[in-house]
């Protein structure tokens, strides 16, 4: 950015604005060029989602809707769809001038590609497509993939991970792809009244209560840290479709006043300063905000070695010790991938149990706490907006 006079003009293009971790990084790279004079227009799609996130660029309401998930093949009015979206993209494009349009999830991918003229266009990859490959979704065929995204000028993904399944499962080109992790904001000031009741002994886990974030499997495996420490809480920041099984789940281990629910939370800095440690288990990750916010407060985290960025930001290749399942990583901890709903009538299994440990291992151990406190702040510090966005300056200017 250094050096330039003129503004530019930027769409980001995603489907909303609600409370996820794509949209949280959509709106930090925006107000960053916003505040590096230039002018940005969030492209949005038609849908009934609050806009949770309120961001200093404008806001274009697109009227498309989005398309239905079925597979493309065999079903030619869904690319009917497809394209007319990508047309009345086409004029939205012209209309504001745009210089450069980045685009996040995987229709405004191919919508932003569709749609291109003369403008530089930026795919932006949020998860690990080969996961999600075998879905009934045209969004997902390998075909589609393969054919569309080189078609970009590049193409965004956030972890080396990432890099390998696109370049090995889709034959996407390397010069294509450019690695670019998410940015962590610098965390937020507590603004919340009011006195903190849940101890000092809280594992914390923050994300959409959707069945790929495996909190089930994480409530199982808290069971046996509360068994084992009565003062443990876990705490589950987050809305979604499973919160009513997961209180099912959290009544069949009868832990209703162990394991607490509380909602969507704007400020997590609060709750994050005020825990122990955190946790994630989910079955697929791109490369997790929360994660990176929970290093960013200083909190040790533990996660299972889910396919994406989570083994990358806790250090996987570093190991310096290993306890049976439990790798004790260079920034964090990391334990056993696993998938599949939880069974509730039988033991925990090897991979439920090397989590159970790692948590209990962190909410007893004040020495390895304090370690790996220290840790995650000097790991965030890497992920800093002053050390990502100039990687996103080489490839838009």
């Amino acid at each position: 950015m250094e050096g330039r006079n003129e503004c530019m003009n930027m769409a980001i293009i995603i489907p909303t604005l609600g409370g996820g971790g794509a949209e949280r990084v959509a709106k930090i790279i925006g107000d960053y060029y916003v505040g590096q004079g230039n002018r940005v227009y969030y492209f949005l799609e038609k849908t009934d989602i609050r806009q949770t996130y309120q961001v200093r660029g404008q806001v274009i309401h697109t009227g498309i809707r989005r398309s239905t998930a079925e597979n493309i093949f065999g079903k030619p009015e869904i690319l009917a769809k497809l394209v007319k979206a990508s047309y009345k993209m086409r004029m939205l494009k012209r209309k504001y001038e745009i210089d450069v349009a980045i685009s996040f999830m995987e229709e405004c991918n191919y919508i932003n590609i569709l749609s291109k003229g003369r403008e530089k266009v930026i795919t932006r990859i949020c998860t690990i497509l080969s996961q999600d490959a075998d879905w009934i979704n045209f969004l997902y065929d390998k075909r589609m993939i393969r054919y569309f995204y080189p078609k970009a000028d590049k193409v965004v993904v956030m972890s080396k991970y990432a890099v390998n399944d696109m370049h090995i499962n889709f034959n996407l080109p390397l010069k294509k792809m450019v690695k670019i992790a998410n940015p962590v904001l610098p965390p937020e000031k507590d603004d919340i009244d009011g006195e903190w009741k849940y101890g000092n002994r809280v594992i914390i886990a923050v994300g959409r209560l959707a069945s790929e974030k495996q909190h089930d499997r994480i409530i199982k495996a808290f069971s046996y840290v509360y068994l084992n420490e009565p003062s443990s809480r876990l705490l589950i920041l987050g809305m979604g479709p499973k919160e009513n099984y997961l209180k099912k789940i959290r009544k069949e281990y009868q832990l209703e006043n162990q394991v607490i629910f509380a909602g969507f939370k704007n400020n997590i800095s609060y709750y994050l300063k005020k825990s122990r440690a955190f946790v994630m288990a989910s079955s697929v990750e791109g490369f997790p905000n929360s994660l990176l916010e929970a290093m960013s407060n200083g909190l040790p985290v533990i996660t299972t070695d889910t396919p994406g960025g989570c083994g990358e930001i806790v250090g996987k290749r570093n190991i310096e010790k290993m306890n049976d399942d439990i790798r004790y990583c260079s920034f964090g901890i990391l334990t056993p991938y696993m998938s599949g709903p939880v069974q509730i009538d039988s033991h925990l299994t090897n991979e439920e149990y090397a989590l159970a440990r790692a948590m209990l291992n962190i909410v007893k151990d004040d020495s390895l706490h304090e370690k790996y406190s220290r840790r995650s702040l000097r790991r965030a510090s890497m992920y800093s907006i002053k050390n990502i966005m100039p990687k996103w300056d080489k490839i838009l200017f």
